[in-house]
């Protein structure tokens, strides 16, 4: 099963072929969107809103289709440790990106993100490309 990133998610809405391809060969019930990336989106979307009138449903549509997960106490717990581990290895890693990494680790989903770098540093956490 898999959580969407943030990057993956805009590449659905402009249309990526490969995300879109991929994705209608999965179950939508194996496919999941975390609170933070729909933070992540809603931002983009304040920061940019002529864009809202055009994304606004087929964004609407992907989120009835998919599952949701939130930031939750359980995954703060998680997210601390991993941050631990990384402060103590000298590596760091973007807020949202390690809240995402958190609770995909915390639920043993799979990582869907264009940048594999943000998640590679999360020991054990498993990370998927779908554009390539």
């Amino acid at each position: 099963m898999y959580v969407l990133d943030t990057t993956v998610v805009y590449d659905y809405l402009r249309g990526d072929f490969q995300i879109r391809e991929k994705l209608s060969t999965i179950s939508k019930t194996w496919i999941y969107i975390t609170s933070v990336t729909k933070f992540e989106i809603e931002y983009g979307l304040v920061k940019k809103p002529e864009l809202r009138p055009k994304l606004e449903k087929p964004l609407e549509l992907l989120y009835s289709e998919v599952g949701d997960l939130s930031f939750d106490t359980e995954v703060i717990k998680v997210a601390a440790k991993i941050k631990h581990n990384l402060m103590s290895n000298g590596l760091t890693i973007g807020t949202a990106d390690l809240m995402i990494g958190a609770i995909a680790f915390h639920h043993d989903l799979t990582v869907v993100t264009s940048n594999i770098k943000h998640f590679e540093n999360i020991a054990e956490l498993e990370v998927e490309n779908w554009k390539n």
